[in-house]
């Protein structure tokens, strides 16, 4: 059953990309979180919030990730290389 095979590795590879973003998210919220409720300078809640910024960065590019792995698990590359 080829097809329950691809349904488990596209439900893997979601399930990654909302832990790896979810991870993000929180990562962020705790920077923004110390920036607001600590008596920081300056520099150190410009810091935290350069932080949260660059970690929200990469969680737009894991669709285009997902959508990649989507094409390899439709055309059977990794079954393919499997067999070798």
């Amino acid at each position: 059953m080829p097809g329950s095979t691809e349904a488990r590795q596209k439900r893997a590879v979601v399930r990654t990309a909302l832990i790896f973003a979810l991870l993000r998210g929180a990562f962020a919220i705790v920077c923004v979180c110390l920036a607001v409720l600590t008596e920081l300078p300056g520099w150190g809640r410009a810091l935290l919030g350069l932080l949260a910024v660059l970690s929200l960065i990469p969680i737009p590019f894991t669709i285009v990730v997902v959508k990649e792995r989507f094409c390899e698990i439709e055309g059977g590359e990794q079954n393919a290389a499997d067999q070798y």
